[in-house]
């Protein structure tokens, strides 16, 4: 894993920690992957206080901002087990400023028509994963700004289906679905010397997508907080773990063993964990830094000369553990309308309105190139239901180019 990450796949992840921290405790799953970009392209078009409070959410300069965005886009387009789509959807009267434009890429840019549409385009870019669009368009809407990302990969080891009764945990006394294996793949565990000790195993995809699981006893933020932090090299990866050693969830000792290599032993429920997100609530606004963009005014002359503010943000994502792979999909999105302008006159309507007016394990879904956390979530208090059968296995589509 790289412990040296591109700006943007450090920033994007480092939002992705903030968000973990205003989670909760109860079973969810995030992708600031996802939000990051749009987030970027907001603010090197914002001003104002919407531009200082943006700028700290997406922690960097809202002056590089624009290209860093595009950038974790095309990393993301063109990994193997990863893919991303842009859209950027506009009511035929709004004027838009043509040194914002001219850099996204080819086919991003559609007009807003209805919402089965933008359904067609959230089911195209996840694999059918997420078939609805999950911010629906009102008559006020000028501006959607989107992104749908899917990661989907087969295991390099396949998992054998049983069943496991914890001793001790929420989950005590309870027979709880479970996947197991046995492995050569010894390495791929390690202690995280965070601030309480994180116990870590990389189950490796065939392509460049794996997902890392994290146990351990403090709360979700912490636990995956380091999590995060072992992929920058922040905190001690502890791989060579002598006989003896005893983790949150593992021990390791000495066996008699025809085999010449140490063996993994991992047992995990699968998990089919999903969420939905309101990046405009109270709670999670100001982590976004979208408190002063939700308020009246002329917040992204950068976009448009129409005062634009945004209208509504939502993210619907999911993540699935199973028994041959991982899939996890996210669709984000932000709208926005035109206020803080008197109505024109109605004889000068049109005219004037064209210049107006998103025990407890955690887990982390990580591109392996990069480092770049896909996904980021949290199985809590209650043992998952089995997956569904995967469905036929498609390749992860690209960004649709004909928007």
């Amino acid at each position: 894993m790289r412990t040296v990450l591109e700006p943007q796949v450090d920033a994007a992840n480092h939002l992705t920690r903030r968000w973990c921290d205003i989670a909760g405790d109860g079973d969810f799953v995030v992708s600031g992957a996802g939000l990051w970009p749009l987030l970027g392209l907001m603010a090197s078009a914002a001003k104002g206080r919407a531009r200082t409070e943006l700028e700290d959410a997406i922690g960097m300069p809202a002056d590089t901002a624009h290209s860093a965005a595009l950038e974790l886009i095309d990393t993301m387009r063109h990994a193997r087990d990863l893919s991303a789509a842009l859209g950027v959807w506009v009511k035929r009267t709004l004027p838009l400023n043509s040194d914002w434009l001219a850099d996204l890429p080819r086919g991003t840019v559609d007009l807003i028509t209805d919402q089965a549409a933008l359904d067609t385009w959230a089911d195209q870019n996840t694999g059918g994963l997420i078939r609805q669009f999950p911010l629906q368009v009102t008559e006020d809407t000028v501006l959607v700004l989107a992104t749908a990302l899917l990661a989907r990969t087969s295991w390099r080891e396949v998992f054998y289906e049983t069943t496991m009764v914890p001793e001790s945990g929420p989950w005590q006394g309870m027979s709880v679905p479970a996947l197991s294996r046995t492995t050569g793949t010894a390495w791929c565990t390690a202690l995280l010397d965070g601030p309480q000790p994180i116990t870590r195993v990389i189950v490796e995809g065939r392509g460049d997508v794996d997902v890392h699981l994290l146990q351990g006893t403090g709360t979700p933020a912490d636990v995956l907080a380091t999590g995060l932090d072992a992929l920058t090299g922040a905190v001690e990866v502890r791989t060579q773990l002598p006989a003896g050693t005893d983790g949150p969830g593992l021990t390791v000792r000495e066996q008699i063993s025809q085999q010449e290599r140490d063996q993994l032993r991992l047992t995990l429920p699968p998990f089919d964990v999903r969420s939905k997100h309101d990046l405009c609530a109270p709670s999670s606004a100001a982590l976004f830094g979208l408190t002063a963009a939700k308020t009246n005014g002329d917040h992204f002359p950068g976009i448009s000369p129409a005062p634009l503010s945004v209208e509504q943000g939502v993210q619907d994502v999911l993540a699935r553990f199973m028994r041959d792979g991982f899939e996890a999909a996210a669709v984000t999105a932000i709208s926005m309308d035109v206020r803080g302008m008197p109505p024109p006159p109605t004889e000068h309507r049109i005219k004037v309105y064209t210049a107006t007016f998103d025990r407890p394990f955690g887990f982390l879904a990580v591109h392996r190139p990069t480092g770049l956390a896909i996904v980021a979530g949290w199985i809590a208090t209650r043992p998952p239901e089995p997956p569904p059968t995967r469905p036929e296995q498609r390749a992860a589509p690209r960004p649709v180019d004909s928007l």
